[in-house]
């Protein structure tokens, strides 16, 4: 029997693709599938490429995919399934968890995703025990409409700058720190 080797690397870059709203379709939320990877990308990429949030590449979210959720929908036109919404929970010690990689296409904007993506993973946390969830954001009314409350980024534990020390802004950060009490402890 012939030996499959990975095709690492060898993949194509995907673009986000125009949606219009009457072409989608029922959207659905569910854990995401390796085959979400190149969509997931398209759609943070495309909010990465205006700084609003850090890129993510398929060699990451090949490595974080259990992380991560979608919403997904039918399009009408061609009966081809699309990533349309993303987010992750990114556990980070026993008591801290951080939403990372929120993402809505901009035809599913303003519509509620965006929040039903965020509640599915506060729900993960709650089902984890997770006590506290925070968040980076430039958009903090959104992450108050969900919840969230401001307080001081100086109050995160060390483990929190590895990934931030990746970020361009690190040393000019206009990021609003967010957290969300799932559990009263």
């Amino acid at each position: 029997m012939p030996l499959n080797i990975p095709s690492f690397g060898s993949e194509t870059t995907v673009s986000l693709p125009e949606i219009h709203s009457d072409d989608l379709g029922e959207i659905h939320i569910r854990p995401a599938k390796i085959g979400d990877v190149h969509g997931m990308s398209a759609l943070i990429n495309n909010y990465a490429s205006r700084n609003v949030m850090l890129a993510r590449g398929p060699l990451y979210l090949y490595q974080h995919i259990q992380d991560y959720i979608v919403a997904t929908t039918i399009l009408k036109s061609s009966g081809q399934e699309c990533v349309v919404g993303c987010g992750a929970l990114n556990i980070l010690w026993s008591d801290l968890a951080e939403i990372r990689s929120l993402a809505v296409h901009k035809s599913c904007q303003h519509k509620g995703l965006g929040k039903q993506v965020v509640e599915h993973l506060i729900q993960r946390c709650r089902e984890l025990d997770m006590p506290r969830v925070f968040c980076f954001t430039l958009v903090d009314g959104f992450f108050r409409s969900c919840g969230f409350t401001d307080f001081k980024r100086e109050l995160l534990p060390p483990v929190v700058w590895t990934e931030c020390s990746k970020c361009p802004k690190f040393f000019q950060c206009d990021e609003i720190s967010m957290l969300y009490e799932v559990l009263s402890l």
